[in-house]
């Protein structure tokens, strides 16, 4: 599934070059918080246009990148999954990992001026549950969801505020992931009552605690291509520090038949992919920098869908039959990585140099019937997605295995509806929608689980996964060892390969830091001239 955002949806642009910004010096310090004059102005772009700015409403990486900016989080994640105090200064856990008390930071307004409080907490829990529903369910172990879900509760009575700067969050179970699922960007913190707009108007200017603020948008029409500019202020109470960036102009636009515009302007900031990169590289210039590999694009095999795949030497067969190396090297010419498990990249005991047994595909050829076998597969064009599907139709077409390929053009319908309703194998892309790679892998083998869009049902691997992280190191790398051998015997997810988003930067553009998700915390940028 495309991670509802950030999920993580990579980013597709050629842009061919960066533009100098209009900035000075920096010179001097706030004497009041003790940081240098944020003077600069940024010009960024990135595509697709963004869906919607309420954080839990993006299915984009636009999406996610412009909410970041605009909103903050109880809890930050940094690149590597770790977890750091954002609102929330500080939190005590129970001994039975249920109770959360959080102690809020004081003196943090909204962009508006409006104080932050525990009560636009319990806002935006509440109205993250009632909004969401199916869509989250982690929301669910909150004690009290059930009763407030159904109507007959006002409240989540799981939700309680002790004073205005301290919440306490009760869990109807343990949710060994609850405050990674706080990190993410669709847990952002709104201001209660959506700060007395209409949820329409909140969409187009939203506010919130971030370290930018939405000072409005507007079309511009730029080197012959047509942009939705946002534009990004920062905001002089910001609670924590960060770069002498002052605001950012953010160009987003979706890219049509005419590819990538010979005309268009220059920027200093580039979110890129693997097809700008030789062109950024010819003309130099550039700093490109890359996220840590954390994509995993994989195929989602139904047997539901297909009488002939329910028999796993063919699902084993599909698995083995696909030369991973030959993949990257051809469609992303060497910018991504072959994926050969389910294990999301940097995860103990993930291997990168595993590599599966292609010449087992023959084998398994010989359990199969003979005569040729029909399978359809969906996918979308973005990303090289589609050329993805051409190259497994050719690499399965020498085992007697006729693959059709159906590409939509529409990634939005494509990833919201069609991989639901399709009883075809789908290639889908996917990332750990917050920083727990234990549970992008629950969500694989849970019957509710994101990912698990055919609702498969692999008990004993999601036994396996409740158990970790394990007591030890020894024991949680068995663990993931089996679980990888499971996921690779029933072979219903075919792995392919590691994705990572990539950012152009000026020269004078320093401080890039990747949040997790392949967020870039633009709050750190500086511009040093």
């Amino acid at each position: 599934m495309e991670p509802r955002k950030r999920a993580g949806t990579l980013l597709l642009l050629v842009l061919p070059a960066l533009l100098a910004a209009a900035c000075s010096r920096r010179e001097g310090r706030d004497a009041e918080a003790g940081a240098r004059p944020r003077s600069c102005r940024l010009k960024a772009v990135i595509d697709p246009r963004p869906v919607s700015l309420l954080p839990y409403e993006g299915i984009h990486y636009a999406d996610g990148q412009l909410t970041d900016a605009i909103f903050s989080n109880l809890v930050y994640a940094d690149h590597r999954g770790h977890l750091a105090p954002e609102l929330a200064q500080s939190w005590e856990v129970s001994a039975d990992h249920r109770v959360y008390t959080f102690h809020l930071r004081r003196r943090v307004r909204f962009h508006d001026g409006r104080p932050f409080t525990a009560a636009d907490v319990v806002f935006t829990l509440e109205n993250l549950m009632a909004r969401t529903r199916e869509r989250y369910v982690e929301m669910q172990c909150i004690e009290g969801s059930a009763a407030f879900l159904a109507g007959s509760a006002p409240r989540v009575s799981g939700l309680r505020i002790l004073d205005d700067h301290t919440v306490q969050v009760r869990l109807a179970s343990e949710f060994k992931y609850f405050l990674p699922f706080l990190a993410a960007e669709y847990t952002a913190i709104l201001p209660r009552g959506l700060a007395g707009r209409s949820e329409e108007e909140f969409r187009r200017q939203p506010v919130g605690t971030g370290p930018f603020r939405l000072s409005g948008s507007e079309e511009r029409n730029e080197g012959g291509r047509s942009y939705r500019v946002f534009r990004l202020e920062r905001d002089p109470g910001y609670f924590a520090g960060g770069g002498n960036v002052g605001g950012i102009d953010v160009y987003t636009f979706n890219r049509g038949p005419e590819g990538s515009g010979g005309g268009a302007p220059s920027f200093d900031m580039v979110f890129v992919t693997n097809d700008d990169l030789e062109r950024l590289a010819r003309r130099g210039g550039l700093h490109v920098f890359n996220s840590a590999p954390t994509t995993l694009n994989f195929l989602v095999l139904n047997p539901a869908g297909n009488e002939e795949l329910r028999r796993p030497a063919l699902r084993q067969l599909i698995n083995c039959a696909i030369d991973r190396e030959r993949l990257v090297r051809e469609v992303f010419h060497n910018q991504a990585l072959p994926a050969h498990s389910m294990m999301p990249f940097g995860l103990l005991g993930h291997n990168p140099y595993y590599r599966l047994d292609y010449a087992r595909a023959a084998a398994l050829r010989v359990q199969l019937p003979p005569g040729r076998i029909a399978v359809d597969l969906l996918t979308v064009t973005k990303d090289k997605r589609g050329q993805v599907g051409e190259f497994v139709r050719r690499e399965l077409a020498r085992y007697d295995i006729d693959v059709r390929v159906v590409a939509l053009d529409d990634p939005f319908a494509y990833f919201t509806r069609e991989v639901y309703r399709t009883d075809a194998s789908v290639i889908l892309g996917g990332i750990p929608d917050y920083p727990a790679a234990y549970h992008f892998l629950s969500h694989l083998v849970e019957a509710g689980g994101y990912y698990n869009i055919r609702g498969f049902s692999l008990p004993a691997v999601r036994a396996r996964i409740a158990t970790l992280p394990g007591a030890d190191t020894v024991s949680e790398t068995r663990s993931l060892a089996w679980i990888g051998a499971e996921l690779e015997r029933e072979a219903l997810y075919v792995p392919l390969y590691h994705y990572a988003t990539f950012v152009a930067l000026r020269p004078a553009v320093r401080g890039l830091v990747f949040k997790f998700g392949e967020v870039v915390d633009l709050a750190q940028l500086e511009v040093c001239e």
